[in-house]
């Protein structure tokens, strides 16, 4: 064999050899298995690796139709997991210890409005949002009083008053 025959001969195993070596690296980077990441799994032997459909972030040449916005094809970090929002456990609703009806509304602390009763009337206070339900004390006109709860249409409050809760008529209260 001539000289040139055989530096052609080498130059077209090595052209081989670099086509074989790029295919193999296009496959093993399409595949994810060579993704430039450390620790990364390698196929064990027997595997195949297919390279039926691209790699995620990478366009189809085949694909029938393109979009005007491509991926890039450089690896993008991923964002971190959102760890979902603990379920706020609901407020207890308050038990008003002695009354017949509990209140429909309850006012927060530090929105609770505050009222005093009239000059001219001691208010009772009720065991409910009527003057149906049985008296349960007396609060004396001009004393001030602190709504913690109301009825459906606000007519009536739940008052504290020396230490016993009950229902006071906002028609006798000043606000």
């Amino acid at each position: 064999m001539s000289e040139i025959r055989k530096k052609a001969m080498t130059r077209l195993v090595l052209c081989a050899v670099a086509l074989v070596a790029c295919i193999i690296f296009s496959v093993l980077l399409l595949s994810g298995t060579f993704d430039g990441k450390t620790g990364g799994s390698k196929p064990a032997s027997g595997d195949t690796i297919s390279s039926s459909a691209p790699a995620e972030g990478v366009d189809d040449p085949t694909a029938d139709s393109f979009t005007a916005e491509s991926t890039p094809a450089e690896e993008t970090p991923a964002e971190p997991e959102a760890t979902p929002e603990p379920t706020p456990e609901p407020t207890p609703v308050p038990e008003y210890e002695g009354l017949s009806v509990q209140p429909t509304t309850y006012y927060n602390e530090g929105e609770q409005p505050t009222y005093t009763v009239t000059d001219s009337n001691n208010l009772n206070m009720r065991g409910g949002p009527g003057t149906d339900y049985d008296k349960i004390g007396q609060v004396p006109a001009s004393t001030g009083v602190t709504a913690l709860g109301a009825n459906e249409d606000g007519s009536w409050v739940v008052v504290n008053y020396n230490g016993t809760y009950g229902w006071l008529k906002t028609e006798f209260l000043n606000g």
